[in-house]
């Protein structure tokens, strides 16, 4: 009456285990459970999908993934809170038709990615942070943190931190899980980062406010803090940016301050007066916009620093002036 996995001490982490049942009237599992091995334990996981057409608020911290489907909406109030993909997910939040998401608090986490210690690199991926569908809106504020999933790759060393993400430990060996150094392809076998937030398809909205934005990192390459493609579309006009721009496939990114090129950068502040400088990274009709400030706030802002440095140099010559004539008084 219940499910057993067997999984021999010499089994490829690959291999999936055996299911059997215990007893023949053993009844249907009635949940939508997922059955996830990691290298240190078993876990099991539901999915979360809502598509009622309402909202719904999230404020506690919990491991699962959110569907969000049927013009279905999700909130994240302010706190401190986290909400962590676990191993083997594709995102933590993803939006399907017509959906919403709302954070102005809370902490999405992507899962990070675990090496295979088999020859075909069949390890699992990074997981993004939030994914946004076709139709979709997801708008984020400052208080609100999306984080995505690390990936180190074959020949590494790995550890737990306190939070429970796995991190690279190379160099560290003691109570690390070390992962076998016997592939013949383990030169080329590496690992992409995941990318905290992705828009794709038509009709795909992201705005942002404000928030933080963590791409994951990777032995090959780190992700992207954005992620646009197929005409969606992401309008940014605050935020703390942790991570390349990516815009492809028609992908448009239009962040709004004062802001220039410079190189393949993107530099100045934003709406909010956050600094900005990031990477962007344009392909196949993918575009990253500066749209500057309306009216003289940019010049205001340069005009202000010019006029405090005036107000310190009359200070200065003030001094020398008085100086000057308090000597021109003694000689006299």
């Amino acid at each position: 009456r219940a499910l057993h996995l067997i999984k021999p001490r010499n089994m490829p982490r690959s291999q999936k285990p055996t299911l059997f049942k215990t007893s023949s009237s053993l009844p249907r599992l009635a949940l939508p459970f997922l059955l996830l091995t990691t290298p240190n334990s078993l876990t099991t996981t539901a999915l979360t999908t809502y598509n009622d057409g309402q909202s719904h608020t999230i404020q506690s911290t919990l491991d699962d993934v959110i569907h969000l489907r049927s013009s279905s909406a999700l909130i994240l109030p302010s706190g401190q809170y986290q909400i962590r993909a676990p191993d083997g997910s594709e995102s933590t939040i993803r939006l399907f038709m017509s959906s919403t998401l709302n954070a102005t608090g809370g902490e999405i986490i992507g899962c990070d990615a675990f090496p295979s210690s088999s020859s075909d690199d069949s390890g699992t991926e990074a997981g993004a942070g939030v994914i946004v569908g076709s139709a979709s809106r997801a708008e984020f504020y400052s208080g609100a943190t999306v984080r995505a999933g690390n990936h180190f790759g074959y020949d590494a060393i790995f550890s737990f931190s306190s939070d429970g993400r796995l991190q690279n430990v190379t160099d560290t060996v003691v109570g690390s899980l070390q992962v076998p150094h016997t592939n013949p392809k383990s030169n080329s076998i590496t690992g992409k980062g995941g990318d905290a937030i992705i828009g794709q398809y038509f009709g795909s909205t992201i705005t942002i406010h404000g928030g933080n934005f963590i791409a994951g990192r990777g032995s090959a390459s780190d992700g992207h803090s954005l992620h646009l493609a197929y005409d969606a579309r992401a309008d940014v006009y605050g935020g703390d940016y942790h991570g390349s721009w990516l815009a492809k496939e028609r992908g448009v990114i239009v962040a709004y301050g004062c802001l220039s090129r410079v190189g393949d950068r993107l530099v100045g502040k934003l709406e909010d007066w956050t600094p900005l400088d990031v990477q962007v990274v344009e392909k196949d009709g993918g575009v990253v916009i500066a749209s500057l400030l309306e009216g003289d706030r940019c010049k205001d802002d340069s005009g202000s620093k010019s006029s405090g440095e005036k107000l310190r140099f009359g200070a200065i010559w003030s001094v020398l002036c008085n100086f000057c004539l308090v000597s021109l008084l003694l000689v006299v």
